[in-house]
């Protein structure tokens, strides 16, 4: 989502650590200590040369911060001198860019004719299959490499089918080699067809929402990094209507800056800026609704979320049930097919306490938001 609100800082607020949206790293990122504490071990192993035990996979809703925690890896590796590429999303030149990466000429013989150089001196539109893997083993062979693909769930199939299968063996080789992806609660079906058993080997890491405590570390620790401060209530207050999602936090955050120079933040700061909060998150609900329109599952979402009023958590069989009996096709692998598009949408996520499936609300406030407007729309119709 587009992060209109830096573009109407004034110059004294430009200082503002908070970073809502396009997987900017937040100023601290809460919550996320054990994430970035494999994630830093594998970043100094690598350093020396030594190959990571396992390649990492995060997966979650959107707006948890996994773009965030890749950045983040991604600036560990810099700082410790080692090589890395990004790459992001199904681009069809993704292939091509990912070669011109790899390759061990210099970047403006790459560039030379407009087309890509390999190391061997075979252009990419005359390279085939496997060619990836023959200059990932060459990059490798001589200096540490990260690889860090973000938006991983729309990975090509057959570029993915090479890279996760490469990095699989190179990895058994002991070359040094880290593999993060990150992608939505899509990213384990998504993986699965490439016929790749790196996943079921890798570090798999669900990031979903914050506990109360890191959603307050989230606002209270980069103010007092800076001097500022706010009232115990004021945050509890935030924390409460963030509902632990990261995205919000950030909104809250830049939202609150301005009032901190002259003292802490208070609740009246917070109750003057909900206002603007309450016109974001419902302009990002929104464009949640709208995905929810594009692939049916508007009655289907909302039947979820009247499941889930008044309950944090819900059995796995339990929401299949609900959404069996809404859909036309009542079957369990049709319920089954639209919990997973729910997931993979961030409305809802699946968590596992004490070997029992659940699900919880990918975010409480939309669920409340699409029982609201799914109203309306019947009263409309009915009109």
């Amino acid at each position: 989502m587009t992060n209109w609100l830096t573009w109407l800082r004034a110059p004294g607020e430009r200082d503002n650590p908070f970073v809502p949206g396009q997987g900017h790293v937040p100023p601290f990122l809460a919550g996320r200590e054990s994430e970035q504490e494999l994630l830093q071990l594998l970043v100094d192993r690598l350093a020396k040369k030594v190959a990571p035990e396992s390649s990492v996979f995060l997966y979650g809703p959107r707006g948890n911060g996994k773009t965030a925690l890749l950045r983040w890896a991604q600036r560990r590796a810099r700082s410790n001198g080692i090589r890395t590429i990004w790459l992001s999303g199904r681009s069809r030149l993704a292939e091509e860019v990912l070669l011109r990466k790899l390759s061990l000429l210099p970047s403006w013989l790459n560039r030379l004719s407009g087309a890509s150089l390999l190391g061997s001196g075979v252009q990419v539109r005359d390279a085939g299959r496997g060619i990836v893997s023959e200059q990932l083993e060459r990059r490798v062979r001589r200096t540490p490499l990260l690889l860090a693909w973000d938006e991983a769930h729309q990975m090509d199939v057959r570029l993915g089918h090479e890279i996760l299968n490469s990095a699989q063996a190179l990895q058994g080789e002991g070359r040094p080699l880290m593999l993060v992806l990150a992608g939505t609660p899509d990213l384990p079906r998504h993986l699965s067809a490439m016929d790749a058993s790196i996943w079921s080997r890798g570090r798999q890491l669900p990031i979903g929402r914050l506990q109360p405590a890191a959603s307050a570390d989230a606002i209270r620790i980069p103010l007092e990094e800076h001097g500022r401060s706010i009232e115990e209530n004021a945050l509890e207050q935030v924390v409460r209507e963030s509902h632990g999602y990261p995205y919000f936090l950030q909104v809250w955050g830049e939202l609150l800056w301005p009032a901190t120079p002259a003292g802490p933040v208070s609740i009246a700061d917070v109750d003057r800026a909900r206002p603007s909060f309450a016109s974001l998150r419902d302009s990002y609900y929104d464009e949640r609704y709208e995905e929810l329109q594009r692939v049916g599952l508007v009655k289907v979402a909302r039947r979820v979320a009247t499941l889930f009023s008044g309950s944090e958590v819900r059995r796995t069989g339990d929401v299949e049930k609900a959404v069996s009996a809404t859909l036309r096709d009542g079957g369990s692998k049709a319920a089954r097919a639209a919990c997973d598009q729910l997931r993979h949408l961030g409305f809802i996520w699946r968590v596992i306490n004490d070997g029992v499936q659940y699900y919880e609300p990918g975010i409480p406030s939309l669920m409340a938001f699409v029982i609201r407007n799914t109203t309306l729309e019947a009263e409309d119709e009915s009109s």
